[in-house]
């Protein structure tokens, strides 16, 4: 009786085991990418993180910029951005990369087991994948995404010999087939799951198989817009072929994400494998990056607009600036804008601005999300509500000094899942439903005199939905905030 009862324990024990492994994702690149040997691996990356230098990171770390080439490459450079870990202690830690092998629609969320290396196993925090993949049918699990990817994997070691005493999971993400809306949802899925245990590593190269002078150029690009936090510079720049980055879309939502917190990015190291082999004829680029929220801001999207957020010269000098904006761009004529020294100006924040003539609206423009430094936000939509606006002719140098100048400067969206979340008159909307977004300022229901029902059925219109299209699961309201001046105060 007891030979049976061992035996059936033996048995039950393969048989869990057999189940465990399944949900393992095997290494796929050691011995190519990294040493297949245990000792030999770590003694490799305390190696690179014991030749890398700890920056004075006077905040709290979100995000970090990694490389993901094999590490006689970009070993190294990759250390710079893990050696910024030092003295934390993050227990979820979400790793997004491109996919190099597979092509699919939306972005793969590995939600099972573990990932191995030869250090060792990393669990997968399903509860916090599985929650990124209910924020948006964008998010999906495709295996076959990360069976052969390296790119998540090659950050793996690093993190092991980091957090070699701690406990952490991670989230493995794989960018399939961009989409532009993409990086929205992701910026906002991240935005709602992410806290002070979690951290977000983006695994991306820079330029791939340039001369080494035109990678530099490229590269610079590149690193200068994700220092500065500019997603529409690095949008621009991708567009016109003077930035290369795999993922764009995930630095992107990276960016936006960063501009929701008001962090700050920071080179730590760029280089090329040129710089490594010493053959520069055709080379890839790499770069480590650190984004931190410094220590005297807290999360923009917590933050509600107060009458005393901008003063009564910093909204003069916005004002002013939209006004020469506008001549500038009706006239042609360079003009010539005042000089801006105030750090709120130079914060990234969203805005619109809006342009009547004798009461009657004349242009509205803008940038729902945080983009730019609020100036430089006010100069581009000032812009454009002048000579951009579909729904009217340009702006004509013979109504220039007929013009009402309005700002409403903005806090970040926020996603509601009940309209009782909705105050008329403090909130503005965003509606969107597949490819159909709208916008309504608050300061539209207030001047109409609507209640909550009819402030929803208004901006579906404006999203060219049906007026009752708010009440669709698949529809999504964001509200947000909004402090207006014009002219007249």
């Amino acid at each position: 009786m007891k030979k049976i009862f061992t035996l059936l324990i033996a048995l039950l024990l393969c048989s869990c085991a057999r189940s465990y492994s399944e949900d393992i994702r095997k290494p796929a690149v050691e011995g190519a990418f990294y040493p297949a040997d245990k000792d030999v691996l770590a003694k490799e990356v305390d190696g690179f993180l014991a030749n890398a230098k700890k920056d004075d990171i006077k905040g709290k770390i979100i995000a970090l910029i990694a490389p993901h080439a094999g590490y006689e490459y970009s070993g190294q450079i990759a250390a710079h951005s893990f050696k910024q870990l030092e003295g934390t202690n993050f227990k979820k830690i979400i790793i997004i990369s491109p996919s190099h092998y597979v092509g699919f629609d939306g972005m793969s969320v590995y939600n099972k087991g573990a990932f191995e290396t030869p250090l060792g196993l990393v669990g997968v925090d399903q509860e916090l994948a599985n929650k990124i993949i209910q924020k948006n049918k964008r998010f999906v699990f495709y295996p076959e995404a990360h069976q052969k990817e390296h790119a998540i994997e090659v950050e793996i070691p690093f993190l092991q010999r980091i957090y070699k005493d701690k406990d952490f999971k991670i989230v493995p993400i794989a960018m399939g087939n961009p989409e532009s809306e993409d990086i929205t949802i992701l910026s906002d899925a991240l935005y709602d799951v992410m806290d002070k245990d979690t951290l977000l590593i983006i695994s991306v190269d820079l330029s791939h198989y340039y001369p080494y002078d035109t990678a530099v150029k490229l590269d610079t690009n590149s690193t200068s817009a994700i220092e500065r936090l500019d997603a529409q510079k690095m949008l621009e720049d991708i567009n016109s072929h003077n930035s290369e980055i795999d993922a764009p879309i995930a630095v992107l939502g990276m960016i936006m994400l960063a501009n929701r917190y008001n962090a700050k990015a920071k080179i730590i190291k760029y280089a090329n494998s040129g710089d490594v082999t010493g053959d520069k004829s055709r080379v890839v680029g790499y770069s480590s990056i650190v984004v931190y929220i410094p220590d005297d801001l807290q999360k923009k999207g917590d933050m509600i607009m107060k009458d005393e957020y901008l003063s009564k010269e910093e909204k003069a000098k916005l004002l002013e600036i939209a006004k020469f904006s506008i001549i500038e761009a009706v006239t042609g004529k360079r003009q010539f804008f005042p000089n801006v020294t105030e750090e709120r100006l130079k914060e990234n924040c969203g805005a619109f601005v809006t342009i009547k003539e004798n009461n009657q609206l004349r242009g509205c423009i803008g940038y729902i999300q945080a983009v730019k430094p609020l100036y430089e936000t006010i100069k581009d939509v000032a812009k454009s509500a002048a000579v951009n606006d579909y729904r009217f002719n340009p702006v004509g140098q013979d109504e220039l000094g007929k013009l009402e100048l309005e700002i409403s400067v903005l806090t970040p969206l926020k996603k509601i899942n009940d309209i009782s979340e909705i105050e008329v008159g403090k909130h503005g909307l965003v509606m969107k439903k597949g490819f159909n977004s709208g916008l309504l300022l608050p300061q539209v229901a207030t001047e109409y005199g609507w209640d909550r029902d009819t402030f929803l059925q208004e901006t579906c219109r404006k999203a060219g939905l049906s007026q009752d299209a708010w009440k669709d699961k698949s529809t999504e309201i964001y509200t947000f905030s909004a402090e207006v001046f014009g002219e007249n105060e």
